[in-house]
C-alpha cells in the first residue's frame, strides 16, 4: 500500500481503525515489538477472541501484519501505512503553528471625551 500514494478511501479506513480505544491500545502494546495473541490478550485483559476481533479490524485496514508462526499468531505493526496515512500521503506538510501575533492593547478614550459624553446624555 506503500508504493503508491494511499488515496482517501484507504486513509480513512485506517483512522475508521484507530479510532476504537481498545485498538489504540493494541497499537501501542505493538510499537514495543510483535507480540502472539495469547501474550496480547493478556496484557490487555481482553479475552482471545475479541482481541481476534480487533486484530482483524486492524489487519483489513493495513495497520497490522499477522502471520503464524506453528501454532500461534504473531502480530506487528505495520508503521509504514501508518506514517502515511498520518502525513496524508505527504499532500500536506505538518507545519509548526506560528506563534499569535500579539494584540496591541485598546486605546482609552480620554477622560474628557467621555465625561462630556456623560453629561451631555443627562
Amino acid at each position: 500500500m506503500t508504493s503508491k500514494q494511499m488515496t482517501a478511501e484507504q486513509r480513512a479506513k485506517v483512522f475508521k481503525a484507530l479510532s476504537d480505544p481498545r485498538r489504540l491500545e493494541i497499537v501501542e502494546q505493538l510499537v514495543k515489538g510483535s507480540e502472539c495473541g495469547t501474550v496480547l490478550a493478556e496484557k490487555l485483559g481482553i479475552s482471545v477472541a475479541l482481541l481476534s476481533h480487533h486484530w482483524e479490524v486492524l489487519v483489513q485496514a493495513g495497520v497490522l501484519r499477522k502471520e503464524r508462526q506453528g501454532q500461534l499468531r504473531v502480530c506487528s505493526l505495520n508503521c509504514e501505512v501508518v506514517t502515511e496515512a498520518m502525513t496524508l500521503g505527504g499532500a500536506w506538510q505538518l507545519i509548526p503553528p506560528e506563534t499569535p501575533p500579539t494584540l496591541s492593547p485598546k486605546k482609552k478614550k480620554p477622560a474628557k471625551a467621555a465625561k462630556r459624553a456623560k453629561t451631555s446624555a443627562q
